[in-house]
């Protein structure tokens, strides 16, 4: 009998691997959506500028301002800001606001400071032009807005403090905490404390991936949008990409408007759907999203929405810095299920509520839902610590999991899955 294979090529870091699946078994190739665009970025970026959402004209949301801040997302984000802020400062500008009137805070949420490198590829010459502030979550330079309904500190960069007008720079996709990224998440968890952030991050550990990855409205994105309100951010504007990384459409405008008109959007970019769940899924998690496991994860959240319950994920992701260097309780007690992480919680042996999250999230899904196979530079004894079962490579993977599950067994292969949105026919 004649087998017929379908072919097709995943990333791993600059490498590219060939992988060929039996034609009986592959179920779905996913990947984000090709869009042909008429227009450039920058056409984009100014027909947005000119018809904010929420507001009757440009000048209603910076005239008669005299000081800026821009708050941009960090290295671990694709958007385009070197392309985008250059339109923005030159708006500000024509308003009136002198270069020393004007800031660039860049969101970096918990994660690492950046390279010179990061900082030039992020915002270009700006960067030498422009004071720019790098945002420190476990930092002094905290201002308290107050509180949430639980009573939990809400802390931000006190930078907003100085400045009369407050606008932010995202992208949007698909995301485990917040349902899509953009909107109010450039403040929280951007450029907030760990106290807030915490708290958001272990209420989404409590909810099932299921019930809020591409949910745009959940318990989460509220408390993002109140601690949004707090830090009297003015608007955003966000993009939108294509399987390409070039910029389809641009929202700018009121914060909440924003976010939920450019969901719209990326449902229709990155959701993707199949037929049923697979045996088998292998997740390619191409860069930037590779740089740590932190990041890497979002590939598995989107992997969990296409397997079956003990199936099998393969995850690609080279992971060059390890686990966490700012979670090194992930390190120390490796990924757990939400109950056994709660346990620690209660009895404030973790106090990181946000590496606890982290811990829960990744923990619900290779421990309980499906086994999964890291293929990584992240040392064996470290991967296998923490719940993983490493691999030298794809072949050995999927050949491994072909023979657990069976000749008859389903495959699901899905290309940028940390942007992928996977829906199943059947639960739509």
């Amino acid at each position: 009998m004649i087998i017929m294979l379908v072919s097709t090529n995943l990333h791993y870091g600059r490498k590219v691997l060939k992988i060929e699946i039996p034609e009986r078994n592959l179920l779905a190739i996913l990947q984000p959506r090709k869009i042909k665009v008429k227009m450039n970025i920058k056409e984009l970026i100014r027909k947005a500028l000119k018809k904010p959402i929420g507001y009757e004209y440009l000048d209603s949301i910076i005239g008669g301002k005299r000081s800026a801040l821009i708050v941009v997302d960090d290295y671990t984000r694709e958007t385009p800001t070197s392309k985008i802020l250059p339109l923005i400062i030159e708006e500000l500008r024509s308003s009136g606001l002198r270069k020393e009137d004007i800031a660039i805070l860049m969101a970096l949420g918990t994660h690492r400071m950046p390279s010179k490198h990061e900082v030039y590829m992020k915002l270009g010459e700006l960067a030498d032009e422009y004071e720019t502030i790098f945002h420190d979550w476990k930092g002094e330079d905290m201002a308290l807005l107050g509180k949430t309904k639980d009573g939990v500190p809400i802390r931000v960069n006190k930078a907003i403090e100085k400045y009369e007008v407050i606008l932010g720079i995202g992208m949007i996709v698909p995301h485990r905490v917040a349902g899509y990224s953009g909107g109010s998440k450039i403040i929280q968890p951007g450029i907030s404390g760990p106290e807030i952030t915490g708290h958001t991050h272990w209420l989404s550990a409590g909810i099932p991936v299921e019930n809020i990855l591409g949910k745009v409205d959940n318990d989460v994105r509220r408390e993002m949008d109140y601690v949004s309100k707090l830090s009297k951010l003015r608007a955003v504007l966000n993009v939108v990409m294509d399987r390409n990384m070039q910029v389809i459409n641009a929202f700018f405008g009121e914060t909440r408007l924003v976010y939920t008109r450019g969901a719209e959007l990326a449902r229709e970019i990155y959701g993707s759907y199949i037929p049923k769940k697979a045996d088998i899924v292998i997740a390619e998690c191409p860069s930037p999203k590779d740089i740590d496991m932190w990041q890497a994860a979002k590939a598995l959240y989107s992997a969990a929405l296409a397997v079956k319950e003990g199936g099998t994920i393969i995850l690609l992701a080279r992971c060059p810095e390890g686990i966490s260097r700012e979670h090194p309780e992930v390190e120390q007690y490796g990924y757990m299920a939400y109950d056994e992480v709660n346990e620690l919680v209660k009895s404030r042996e973790i106090d990181d509520l946000i590496a606890a999250a982290h811990i829960a999230h990744v923990g619900e899904i290779i421990k309980r839902k499906a086994r999964c196979y890291l293929i990584s530079e992240i040392p064996r004894r470290i991967a296998e610590k923490v719940g993983f079962i490493s691999v030298n490579s794809l072949d050995e993977a999927l050949e491994a999991s072909m023979k657990y599950h069976g000749e008859d067994s389903k495959v699901v292969i899905i290309k940028d899955a940390p942007n992928m949105l996977p829906i199943v026919r059947s639960h739509e």
